[in-house]
């Protein structure tokens, strides 16, 4: 029974222990402790979890999911994946549009190397890394767990030599300079051209635009350049044109004179050859005629052959001309015949060739070297000296006195009309008025005649006969006597060899002709 009982005992102690055991059993799951264990759990898990995290991408050094530079996915990538990606996104295979709202015609495409911009794909990859990696790294792993993109932006480089290296390559290409307008002469003809706009690339503010501008333009791939325009400095010449044919409009005139056959002659400038004259300064665009001595030369001996065979313009100095055309007047010129020659013909002397011929025979013997009234033979060739040698003052060009020896009559002419007709009495045959071109060379008031012992009033000496010997014309002689002769004569030959007029005629025109009027005597 003892036995029993201590069984009994055990049993009923070791019953009580379940008991209570499963007592305690439903104390645990229902205490506090527990939900609190549980909490702290629930708590502590998220760490663990981004510890777990940190700790994953620390290991394989990768970056944190959600990464981004600026819209490229780098999660998950390693830092040297990270840096290829960069590089081959950012620099290799991107390209830059240079284009110009000046000109749509104008388009470059470069790298944005040739441009000085350049990513950093190291530096932007470490950045990039960086991300979850900082002293505070939960915010951003919890930004990436949760879906939150982390985005960084590329670090960006600028190379302005390089930029402006780039740039000056377009320049040739941009650049137009601006046309002035122009003054041309063509084809005979002055033209006037109009000025034209230009332009120019300015590097300076496609820079500066580069500069602030840098990160824009590596995303869309598109630059402006900056092109100014070029204002031409002379807009209109047309005014140009006007004046040009002002000064076209201009006379330039030459005139002459033939004293020994009283014809006048006048040239003109011709419009075509003042036109190629023309100089327009380029400096102030003033309008002038340049006047080139050797063109001046050469339409001189253009007009020159207007006057035929054995003439020629007389002594004249191209300065003159010149200058007469730039004062606005008319040059004149006298005209001068050219020395001939003359062959000898049986039965000539000296003095009837010189008769002949109008010049006296001591101009002839001047001409021919050792020629003598003596030794002229048949078949020689004499040196004529020109007719102009019997003209030695300046011509009094708008009178003139006619001889007409076979009609015995004077006609004075002044401004080409007639103002007085004279009956006159020249050389008798044994002393002959010599047939030529003279001129008035002397006034004598009373001139006394040694050799006929006369005096001949209201003289006017026209030619040597022979040196020191003056032919001339003046009034009715008077014989130192008092004799007046040859009054019933006039209109008959009966002189010495001058040409008589009555006294009222002779004063007359010793009066009205001054030294240089011409005296032309025809036979």
């Amino acid at each position: 029974m003892a036995s029993l009982h201590s069984i009994e005992k055990y049993s009923a102690n070791t019953h009580r222990g379940i008991r209570c055991a499963e007592k305690k059993h439903r104390g645990w799951f229902g205490s506090p402790s527990l939900w609190v264990s549980l909490g702290a759990l629930l708590l502590l898990l998220p760490a663990l979890v981004c510890s777990g995290v940190i700790i994953y991408f620390q290991v394989r050094q990768l970056n944190l999911p959600g990464v981004f530079v600026y819209d490229q996915p780098v999660g998950m990538m390693s830092i040297q994946e990270t840096s290829a990606s960069i590089d081959l996104t950012w620099n290799k295979n991107r390209r830059i549009n240079l284009i110009s709202n000046a000109d749509p015609e104008i388009s470059y495409w470069v790298s944005p190397a040739e441009l000085g911009l350049w990513v950093n794909p190291q530096s932007t990859a470490d950045a990039a890394y960086a991300v979850g990696r900082s002293k505070a790294p939960f915010k951003d792993i919890r930004a990436s767990i949760q879906g939150e993109p982390e985005v960084i932006f590329p670090v960006l480089y600028f190379d302005e030599t390089i930029a402006r290296e780039t740039l000056a390559k377009f320049v040739k290409s941009i650049d137009i300079t601006p046309l002035d307008a122009q003054i041309e002469y063509k084809d005979g003809q002055w033209l006037a051209h109009e000025s034209a706009e230009g332009r120019k690339l300015d590097i300076d503010s496609t820079i500066q635009c580069l500069v602030e501008d840098a990160f824009n333009i590596m995303l869309t791939g598109t630059h402006h350049l900056e092109i100014k325009p070029q204002s031409p400095t002379v807009f209109d010449l047309s005014p140009v044109i006007d004046e040009i044919e002002t000064v076209i409009s201009q006379d330039l005139s030459l005139t002459a004179y033939d004293p020994i056959l009283d014809e006048s002659f006048k040239w003109s400038v011709p419009v075509e050859i003042k036109q190629s004259w023309v100089s327009v300064k380029p400096e102030d665009y003033a309008v002038s005629i340049a006047y080139d001595q050797n063109k001046v030369r050469d339409l001189l001996k253009t007009w020159e052959k207007d006057l035929g065979e054995g003439r020629t313009f007389e002594g004249f100095q191209l300065e003159n001309i010149i200058k007469g055309w730039q004062e606005g007047q008319t040059p004149h010129l006298m005209l001068r015949h050219n020395p001939t020659s003359y062959t000898v013909s049986p039965g000539e002397s000296l003095w009837s060739i010189s008769l002949k011929l109008g010049i006296p025979m001591y101009h002839i013997m001047a001409a021919n070297e050792e020629l003598t009234t003596n030794n002229i033979k048949s078949g020689m060739v004499l040196n004529i000296p020109s007719k102009n040698i019997l003209l030695p003052l300046p011509v009094v060009e708008n009178k003139r006195i006619v001889i007409d020896m076979s009609e015995q009559r004077m006609t004075v002419y002044e401004n080409g009309g007639i103002r007085n007709t004279y009956i006159v009495s020249t050389g008798v045959s044994n002393s002959p008025t010599m047939a030529g071109i003279f001129q008035v060379q002397t006034h004598e008031l009373n001139a006394y005649a040694s050799n006929w012992d006369l005096y001949m009033p209201h003289f006017m000496g026209i030619y040597e006969a022979w040196p020191g010997f003056m032919n001339g014309i003046h009034g009715l002689p008077l014989l130192s006597s008092g004799q007046r002769l040859w009054a019933s004569t006039l209109g008959s030959p009966a002189s010495y060899g001058c040409i008589i007029l009555d006294l009222a005629a002779a004063e007359d025109l010793y009066t009205w002709a001054e030294p240089g009027v011409v005296v032309e005597i025809i036979r």
